[in-house]
């Protein structure tokens, strides 16, 4: 009869951590979505993933969602956290970890770019490997990806050869553009996942992003640009510029419209199973919209 282990060993940025093997009781300040595809259903989660209005966005189960306790924001509140006797804490900004370590067996895996280079099918290979559910992870990542390969061959032709795409975020009056490696916001479903070929700009950008000035927008878009942001009056003075309007992919109609553009919602704020999913048929549809 073989004896099963109760606990594991997990590697991570502030060193080796003896985890229970089979956590019951999980509290996580990200990583809900993740969590929840791999079958687990936290007992507490910060504020922002219990949203409403992000909850109608992000495809999650809502079922599973019933007696999620709400732990606040950043750090989550330890009262609480205490209360619920987590069997296992994850945490994603390293200098949180302390207090969260103070309530129970905390393990670190930072989530922003900074702290973080790993993709988003990286991201959940690393929760998997937490609770040992990496044949779980692989079979989802296996089945996104031949979904990611049909949509490739959906959008062939839309962006030509020898043409570029770039990823423009709009917030408030200010403008970034997205790094082909290391951004988010879609820059990976964009990008790694479909393909589409950044510019040179896109290519050499160390932080995921970069900050322009709207003078400088024509160095940084490409023959193609989506353009990430929400309905603002900021916003509205960038896409009603002359210089805006003045850039070739504008006049050519090679522009998608995004994120909080969108009456659909924001289903690019996560990187998560659930979010992934809604985000390639997003960047799909706008795409295949053109050919119309």
């Amino acid at each position: 009869m073989t004896v099963q282990a109760k606990t594991r060993t997990v590697s991570t940025l502030k060193g080796d951590v003896e985890v229970p093997a089979n956590p019951k009781r999980v509290a996580s300040d990200q990583y809900m979505g993740h969590l929840l595809k791999l079958g687990i259903i936290p007992v507490g989660v910060r504020s922002f993933m219990l949203n409403e209005a992000w909850i109608d966005k992000s495809g999650y189960p809502k079922e599973k969602l019933v007696g999620i306790k709400d732990l606040g924001e950043f750090p989550m509140n330890l009262e609480k956290l205490t209360v619920l006797q987590p069997d296992l804490i994850i945490g994603s900004i390293e200098k949180n970890i302390d207090s969260y370590q103070k309530v129970g067996t905390t393990v670190f895996l930072p989530y922003w770019e900074g702290e973080s280079t790993a993709g988003p099918l990286d991201k959940f290979r690393r929760i998997s490997e937490i609770f040992g559910k990496e044949k779980e992870a692989e079979q989802w990542i296996t089945e996104y990806e031949n979904k990611v390969a049909e949509a490739r061959k959906k959008i062939d032709g839309i962006v030509k050869v020898g043409e570029t795409v770039s990823i423009v975020q709009v917030a408030n009056k200010s403008v970034y553009v997205l790094a082909a490696e290391g951004g988010n916001y879609g820059s990976p479903t964009i990008y790694q996942m479909l393909k589409l070929p950044p510019t040179k700009k896109a290519l050499h950008m160390k932080e995921g992003f970069e900050s322009i000035s709207l003078e400088a927008l024509p160095k940084y878009t490409g023959d193609h640009i989506f353009v990430y942001g929400s309905k603002d009056e900021g916003a509205n003075q960038v896409l009603n510029s002359e210089l805006w309007k003045g850039l070739p992919a504008v006049k050519k109609g090679q522009v998608y419209m995004y994120g909080s553009f969108s009456d659909k919602g924001d289903e690019f704020v996560m990187e998560d199973p659930y979010s992934l999913e809604l985000q390639l048929d997003t960047i799909v549809n706008l795409l295949l919209a053109l050919k119309k």
